[in-house]
């Protein structure tokens, strides 16, 4: 079997405030990854709701929340392909680029093509280009942090950051130039988005991957890489079979996922080459797999139902100006920029004596169950639902998706075995898919200005319930999880 590894970076690696500086063009590049794919993905529920005379498809609310859903899902779901395709066949250096490529012409496809043609076309495209970009991203930033393991975290929060900074200026830029101008100029703007970030990353490219995992010996041919290629046909097929059908393509996507996700733990799990460390570490992986997927679904409700709560429940009007329903969504990236340095040089001078993982995971998921009770109780007044309302909830949901996120990626990263770097990060983002999926499933029973009370509520106690599950799993596994020196005293995460 064909399989990659990083090469060790050396120990005397040029450093910038104490991280390798060959991971900075990365972060770069992430920050215009993020400003194209949350700027479309921000406009995008709206464009399949609103009237035809607006700009939009005018579909239902319902089917706009299946869509969305089922493109942030299917774009999680597609990394395990593209992460499979870059460990055997491109080599993560390469699955990046060739990523950014195919996520631009999907941007330009939905700016030029009108109708349901052109958003299945560029929709499709985006999710191969994006999820290549995200597994080759975290596999390229791993290989130049190998050095540098106690800077691991610090490292992924940073990468973090870059992608926040793209995600506050895509979303308010987008959403500035849809209201005023319409949705075929926020698309637009993706696409010069990446195609800035990609010519930006180029100059570096070499010194950057030079860290990066690689594909040994020949790589994958013939039918051995033709039957992954044909079942992702396939699957894409079933998924616009069942948009065809009328049906929630969301259930396709989840399933798919959760398949996907338990045939990897098994084949993980039954590798006769892995010792029982390496496994044992995969197993206390599965708890933070799960708060993943719960808080995926929990995160996807701010582009969907609450997306449609700003629009169409909440009084947008500040200083005398209506702002865009979209710009409430700009305070998680901004929470992102604000928190994570602190959290960043918080965890770096802390080391191992930093908060364990699953007591950040409790933090977070608590949190976010305060804000999703607090929404319940807003949109239960029959008023409209003041500004300032959605902004802390939001800005709660970012300051959480700043533990939960670069603490999730880190942890993938660094259990994952040699041979599976890529793949396991296409795990977490699997993971991701089937919360985001689930968020599609349930957003079937939202009906705007009728049950959203009952709606919100219910998040609020899957939050809380998650909150007190990590709890558990902090007590349940103990302290340690990595072994960076060949012990079991390793980074605490637990």
């Amino acid at each position: 079997m064909t399989v990659s590894s990083p090469p060790t970076a050396p120990p005397t690696q040029r450093t910038f405030f104490g991280l390798p500086r060959t991971m900075y063009p990365v972060a770069g590049f992430a920050a215009f990854d993020a400003l194209a794919f949350y700027g479309m993905q921000t406009i995008l529920v709206y464009y399949v709701y609103f009237a035809v005379a607006e700009g939009g498809l005018a579909l239902s609310t319902d089917v706009a929340i299946a869509i969305v859903s089922t493109y942030s899902a299917a774009t999680f779901l597609a990394t395990i392909f593209m992460g499979w395709l870059a460990d055997n066949v491109l080599g993560a250096g390469r699955g990046l680029r060739w990523g950014a490529v195919l996520a631009l012409a999907g941007y330009l496809v939905l700016a030029a093509v009108p109708g349901e043609v052109g958003l299945a076309t560029g929709l499709i495209a985006i999710a191969f280009g994006a999820a290549s970009m995200w597994v080759s991203e975290g596999a390229v930033l791993g290989g130049t942090l190998n050095a540098h393991e106690s800077k691991r975290e610090s490292g992924f929060t940073v990468y973090y950051l870059g992608s926040a900074g793209g995600a506050l200026v895509g979303i308010t830029l987008t959403g500035v130039l849809q209201s005023e101008v319409g949705f075929r100029l926020g698309f637009l703007a993706s696409a010069v988005a990446i195609l800035i970030g990609l010519l930006v990353y180029l100059p570096f490219r070499r010194s950057t991957e030079a860290t990066a995992p690689v594909v040994h010996g020949h790589g994958v041919k013939g039918w051995a890489l033709a039957w992954p290629i044909l079942a992702v046909a396939l699957g894409v097929a079933a998924i616009i079979g069942t948009v065809a059908a009328g049906s929630n393509p969301s259930t396709i996507v989840g399933l798919g996922a959760l398949v996907l996700a338990a045939g990897m733990f098994v084949k993980l799990f039954s590798r006769r080459d892995l010792d029982r460390e390496h496994k044992r570490r995969v197993l206390h992986y599965l708890p933070f797999f799960g708060a993943t997927a719960v808080f995926a679904m929990l995160y996807q409700q701010l582009y969907t139902t609450v997306a449609i709560h700003s629009e169409a429940s909440t009084d947008r009007v500040v200083f005398g100006i209506e702002l865009p329903p979209s710009t409430v969504l700009g305070i998680a990236p901004l929470c992102t920029i604000i928190v994570a340095p602190i959290l960043a040089t918080l965890w770096g001078a802390l080391g191992d004596r930093q908060p364990s993982l699953a007591v950040k995971f409790a933090i977070a998921f608590g949190g976010c169950a305060l804000a999703m009770g607090w929404l319940a109780a807003a949109s239960g007044t029959g008023e409209l639902t003041p500004i300032i309302v959605l902004v802390v909830i939001v800005f709660v949901f970012g300051a959480s998706d700043v533990v939960v996120s670069p603490s999730g990626l880190s942890l993938a990263s660094a259990v994952a075995p040699a041979g599976f770097e890529t793949r396991m990060l296409s795990l977490h983002y699997l993971g991701a898919a089937i919360g985001i999926a689930a968020a599609g499933v349930a957003g079937e029973g939202f009906s705007p200005g009728e049950n959203e009370t009952a709606y919100f509520a219910a998040f609020a106690v899957v939050g809380a319930v998650v909150a007190v599950a990590m709890i558990f799993v902090r007590f349940a596994f103990g302290k340690r999880l990595i072994a960076t020196d060949g012990t079991t005293d390793g980074v605490e995460v637990l």
